[in-house]
C-alpha cells in the first residue's frame, strides 16, 4: 500500500510540473510566451520560448567594438578628463577636511572632576538634627536627634531640595557619654540613643545613587572606657603601649609642660597604672600612640570595616594632634595667653609632625585600594588651622598624597567694617590654588554660628562667597535658614564649658528648626524635653517659613539657587579673579571663568549704601546676563555696560554670565 501511495504522488506531480505555468504580470507580455516544465528520469526542466515579434535583445559590445571606442580620440579625452576630476575632488575633499580640523572650535577642555570636587555637602550634627522617637515606646534618647531622623528627611527630600549630595555626618559611634560622641568605646558599633549599624546600612540604602556618605573617623585619642585603654591600664599585651604612657609621680612634675587644647596639663596620673597618659583634649580622652604598630593596623581595621559598610568618606578629626614629638622636649612660650592656657605655647613638638602627614598617607591608601572602580573613589578629609606652606603638606609630602581636601572658613576676621577688603584677602590667599581644592564652612559644632558672629544681613553674602568660591561648600545644618547661637542647657552638656576660660558649644547645637507651628518646632515628640532648648527664634526662622508661599527671597531659596549655579562649569573648575572696587572697598567682586565656558562675575555688596559701577576693572565682556539676585527679581535680555551701569543695594548679591 505504501508504494502504490507514492507512486500516486509521483503521477500527480509530474501532472503538475508539465502543466504551462501561466504569468498574468504585464511586464511578461510580449517577452514570454511559453515555460515547460520537462521532465526526464526524475529530472526537471525549464524550457522558455520567445516570440520573435518581442522586440530585438541587447547582448552587449564585442570585443572588437570595445577597441575602437577604447582607441577613438574623444573617448580617450574624456577618460582622461574624469580621471583627472577624481583625482582633483578626493584632494579637494581631503583638504578640506583638515582645514575643518584645524581650523574649527575644539571641545573644550574638562578636567576628571570626581564626586568629592563637584558636590555641595551637608553637615548634620545628629544629636540636634531630628527625633524620631515616640512616647510609650521606652527607647533610648527621647528628645535627641537620631539616625532615624536623618533617613526621615532624606524620604522628605530635605537634602535634595537643597541640591545637596553628600551628606556629612558627625560621630555616632558607641561613646563614653562625656563628649558627645568624641570619646569613642567602640568604633564599629552606633551610640544606643542614636540608633543601631541597622540604621546606617538602611542610610547607606536609602542614599545609595543620590548621594554620598562622609563620616568622622576619630584616630588621636579614645574614651578612658574603652577596651584598649583598660587593658592598657593592666599593662596587659599587646594593649601596653597602645597609649602614651611617660613615667611620673603622683602629685609630682609632671613629663614635660605640654597643655591641653583646653587648657592644663596635657598629662594625667593613672593610679592603677602608676604612669601618666597624655591626653590633648579631656583627660576623659586619652591619646593613641599611633606610632604603634598595632594601633596603626587598628585604624586601618576601622576604615575597612565602615568601607565595606558603603562609607564614601571620612573626615580625619584632629588631624593636626595625631603624633608627638617624643623626644619630650618643653615647648616654647608664645608670649600671649594667660596661665596655663593653650595659647601661652608655641606647639611645635604636638602639632603638625611628619609622621601625621605619613598616617594620612597611609590612610588615603587604604581609601584607594577600595576605590576599584570609577565612580567608586573615597575622600580623606582634615580640617587644620595653620598657615598655608603647612596646609599644604597635608595634601601631599615626598611625593605621596594624603587628604584629598582640606576644610577652611573663607573669613577669620568677623570685623563688618573692611569686611570685603578681609574676604578679598583671605580668598587670593588661601582659594586660588587650582591644584589644592578646598572644602569651603562658615561655621560647625565647635564654633559659633555665622549668623551669629556676623548677623544674618550678611548671611546671603557669605553664601554666596562660601559657594561659588573654587572647590566645594559644607554647610552646617541650619546654616540654610541662617540658625543662630541658642542658649545653653542647664546643667551644661558640655563638659569643655566646665573648664577655665571656655565656651559652651551647647549653644552651637540647638536642634534643627523645622517648624514654627508644631510644639518643639518638630524636632522632637511634644511631650519630650529636647536635649538642648530650642533656639529662641523658632517661631520666626525655620524651614517651613523659608520653604513657604512669599519666600521666594528667603534665605534657603537663595542657598538652593547658589548651590544650582555652582553646577556650573566655571564654578567648578574656572580660574578666579577677585577684588574689591577701587572706587568703594565695600564691593567685593569675583569672576569664575573656565576657558570655552562662559563665565561669571559675582558682585557683593558688603556696606551700607547702593552703589553703581560698569565694573571695567574685571576686564570682562560688557554684554552681561543677570542670572542670581538675592533679593530681587532677573533683568530679562542682554545688559550692555558700556551703556549703562548696574546698581547693587546693600548686603545684595547680583551674578551675572558673560562670555
Amino acid at each position: 500500500m505504501a508504494d502504490e501511495s507514492t507512486v500516486d504522488e509521483k503521477a500527480q506531480l509530474k501532472a503538475e510540473l508539465a502543466e504551462p505555468a501561466v504569468d498574468d504580470d504585464p511586464k511578461f507580455n510580449g517577452n514570454v510566451e511559453n515555460a515547460k516544465f520537462l521532465t526526464n528520469g526524475g529530472d526537471v526542466k525549464v524550457e522558455v520560448e520567445t516570440s520573435s515579434s518581442g522586440g530585438a535583445s541587447f547582448t552587449g559590445l564585442g570585443k572588437e567594438e570595445l577597441l575602437q571606442y577604447a582607441n577613438d580620440p574623444f573617448w580617450k579625452k574624456v577618460r582622461v578628463i574624469l580621471f583627472i576630476l577624481f583625482w582633483v575632488g578626493w584632494i579637494a575633499m581631503l583638504a578640506a577636511a583638515i582645514v575643518i580640523i584645524v581650523l574649527a572650535p575644539r571641545c573644550p577642555h574638562r578636567p576628571d572632576l570626581k564626586w568629592y570636587d563637584k558636590q555641595a555637602s551637608y553637615q548634620v550634627y545628629p544629636k540636634s538634627f531630628k527625633d524620631t522617637n515616640k512616647p510609650g515606646k521606652a527607647e533610648p534618647g527621647e528628645g535627641v536627634g537620631d539616625l532615624q531622623g536623618i533617613i526621615s528627611e532624606l524620604e522628605d527630600g530635605h537634602f535634595q531640595d537643597l541640591g545637596v549630595e553628600t551628606l556629612y555626618i558627625n560621630s555616632f559611634y558607641k561613646s563614653g557619654g562625656v563628649d558627645n560622641g568624641m570619646d569613642v568605646v567602640d568604633y564599629k558599633d552606633v551610640e544606643p540613643s542614636l540608633g543601631t549599624l541597622a540604621h546606617i546600612r538602611k542610610l547607606r540604602k536609602e542614599t545609595k545613587d543620590k548621594m554620598r556618605l562622609v563620616v568622622d573617623f576619630i584616630p588621636n585619642h579614645t574614651s578612658r572606657n574603652h577596651t584598649w585603654f583598660v587593658s592598657s591600664q593592666n599593662k596587659q599585651d599587646p594593649y601596653t603601649d597602645y597609649y602614651v604612657w611617660k613615667p611620673c609621680t603622683k602629685g609630682g612634675a609632671m613629663p614635660n609642660n605640654w597643655l591641653s587644647v583646653y587648657g592644663g596639663s596635657a598629662w594625667e596620673y593613672d593610679d592603677l597604672r602608676g604612669e601618666c597618659y597624655l591626653h590633648t583634649f579631656l583627660k576623659e580622652q586619652p591619646d593613641l600612640d599611633l606610632m604603634n604598630e598595632d594601633v596603626r593596623k587598628e585604624m586601618k581595621d576601622v576604615l575597612s570595616f565602615w568601607l565595606k559598610e558603603g562609607i564614601d568618606g571620612f573626615h580625619v578629626r584632629n588631624a593636626e594632634y595625631l603624633v608627638e614629638n617624643m623626644t619630650l622636649g618643653n615647648e616654647l612660650a608664645s608670649g600671649s595667653g594667660s596661665v596655663m592656657t593653650y595659647e601661652t605655647l608655641i606647639h611645635d613638638h604636638t602639632t603638625h609632625q611628619p609622621e601625621s602627614f605619613e598616617l594620612l598617607q597611609e590612610w588615603r591608601a587604604v581609601l584607594d585600594t577600595a576605590a576599584n572602580k570609577p565612580g567608586r573613589e573615597k575622600a580623606l578629609i582634615v580640617t587644620v588651622d595653620t598657615d598655608m606652606n603647612t596646609t599644604m603638606k597635608y595634601y601631599e609630602t615626598n611625593g605621596k598624597s594624603g587628604a584629598t581636601y582640606v576644610r577652611m572658613s573663607p573669613i577669620t576676621n568677623y570685623n563688618t567694617n573692611g569686611l570685603a577688603t578681609h574676604l578679598k584677602d583671605r580668598i587670593q590667599e588661601v582659594a586660588v590654588d587650582d591644584v589644592h581644592r578646598k572644602i569651603w564652612m562658615l561655621d560647625n559644632e565647635n564654633l559659633d554660628r555665622i549668623a551669629s558672629l556676623i548677623g544674618d544681613e550678611y548671611m546671603k553674602a557669605l553664601l554666596a562667597v562660601q559657594i561659588l568660591l573654587p572647590g566645594v561648600s559644607s554647610s552646617y545644618y541650619g546654616d540654610e535658614i541662617a540658625m543662630k547661637n541658642g542658649v545653653p542647657a542647664t546643667p551644661s552638656k558640655d563638659p569643655v564649658s566646665k573648664l577655665p576660660g571656655q565656651k559652651n558649644r551647647d549653644a552651637f547645637r540647638t536642634p534643627m528648626q523645622w517648624s514654627s507651628e508644631q510644639p518643639n518646632a518638630g524636632f522632637t515628640d511634644p511631650t519630650f524635653m529636647p536635649w538642648i532648648p530650642l533656639g529662641t527664634n523658632y517661631k520666626t526662622n525655620n524651614v517651613q517659613h523659608a520653604k513657604a508661599y512669599h519666600s521666594k527671597h528667603s534665605i534657603m531659596n537663595t542657598f538652593k539657587q547658589l548651590v544650582l549655579l555652582a553646577s556650573n562649569e566655571s564654578i567648578q573648575f574656572g580660574k578666579t579673579v577677585v577684588s574689591v572696587l577701587k572706587d568703594n572697598n565695600d564691593i567685593l567682586w569675583m569672576t569664575r571663568k573656565a576657558e570655552g565656558f562662559s563665565g561669571y562675575l559675582v558682585i557683593i555688596n558688603l556696606g551700607d549704601s547702593p552703589f553703581a559701577s560698569n565694573f571695567k576693572e574685571a576686564k570682562i565682556s560688557n554684554t552681561l546676563m543677570h542670572v542670581f539676585h538675592s533679593d530681587g527679581d532677573l533683568i530679562e535680555g542682554d545688559m550692555d555696560l558700556s551703556k549703562r551701569a548696574v546698581s547693587i543695594a546693600p548686603k545684595h548679591v547680583h551674578v551675572y554670565k558673560f562670555d
